[in-house]
């Protein structure tokens, strides 16, 4: 199965206390996923919107 967007929601990369979570997701998904594009929400309702920015490009 090949992904070519992954979003990382707010709810991980706000919180200080996940940066590391993050940072282990960013490096897990680049290595699974070469070229992987990562799309980023501030909230729920605008996920729709962030993976659009990517999937239109």
């Amino acid at each position: 199965m090949t992904f070519g967007l992954a979003m990382i929601g707010g709810g991980v990369r706000m919180l200080p206390e996940n940066t590391l979570l993050f940072e282990r997701l960013v490096n897990v998904l680049t290595e699974a996923a070469p070229g992987i594009r990562l799309c980023f929400n501030t909230r729920p309702e605008d996920t729709v919107e962030a993976l659009r920015r990517w999937i239109q490009a």
